[in-house]
């Protein structure tokens, strides 16, 4: 990606906690949601990424308003 205000967040963890990490920064920012879950054989944790568009400050009318949420997750797939 060459958009220089979406940047790429890896989350690694139990896969519960790593999707609900990935469903908060999908609230917050326009994002891609979770994508490309990675399991490791052998190993407990998985690791996935999101793409986040942070271009958006909050004191500028910033973080997603719950109206704005909805769908928001779509726009980088």
């Amino acid at each position: 990606m060459s958009d220089e205000s979406v940047i790429t967040i890896e989350i690694r963890g139990q896969e519960k906690a790593a999707l609900k990490a990935a469903q908060r920064i999908s609230a917050l920012f326009l994002s891609s949601g979770p994508c490309r879950l990675r399991r490791t054989p052998g190993e407990d944790e998985v690791q996935l990424l999101v793409h986040a568009d942070v271009s958006r400050e909050p004191g500028e009318g910033g973080y997603l308003d719950p109206d704005e949420a909805e769908g928001a997750g779509a726009f980088l797939r």
